[in-house]
């Protein structure tokens, strides 16, 4: 797995440097894996890690960058539930000042709740999924509820009549 190594080098070196570079350098690194690899499996894996790999790097850039890679995500397929909520917290980051991408951040929580609900998680699990869809909710600003004074939610319903 000589690839799984050049890939966390490049992602370590690639710090400090500009998003365009960044993809760049991941779309150079899959072309020399694909050309490597021997089964389709293998090549599909590939475009999914590389594909995660252009997610990270382009989720502190604009909704704009980030947006085909995440269509390229949902063509390809997700690995893995990690892998949905790491997309989540990506989308969520890249969808500053885009309404169409919070509607989609929006999208992609509801989808990654609804797939969850039905598994068995460990406590511990099931709460950090729970932070980091608070966190995304909140970096998304679809954390709309307003906080009262004891700390319970509003509901964002038609107020109750009084009297």
């Amino acid at each position: 797995m000589c690839w799984a190594q050049e890939r966390g080098r490049l992602f370590r070196s690639l710090h400090d440097v500009p998003i365009s570079e960044q993809v760049h350098a991941f779309k150079q690194l899959e072309k020399r894996i694909l050309e490597e690899t021997r089964t389709e499996f293998e090549r599909q894996e590939m475009r999914r890690r590389i594909t995660e790999d252009l997610l990270r790097a382009t989720s502190a850039g604009s909704w704009r960058g980030f947006s085909p890679y995440l269509r390229r995500m949902e063509r390809l397929g997700y690995s893995s539930m990690d892998c949905r909520l790491l997309v989540c917290a990506w989308a969520a980051q890249a969808c500053k000042g885009s309404t169409a991408g919070r509607r989609k951040t929006a999208e992609l929580i509801a989808d990654f709740e609804r797939r969850a609900r039905g598994r068995k998680l460990q406590p511990g699990l099931r709460e950090q999924i729970d932070i980091a869809l608070t966190r995304a909710r909140r970096l998304a600003g679809l954390d709309t509820g307003t906080d009262t004074e004891d700390g319970t939610r509003r509901s964002r319903g038609r107020p109750r009549e009084r009297g």
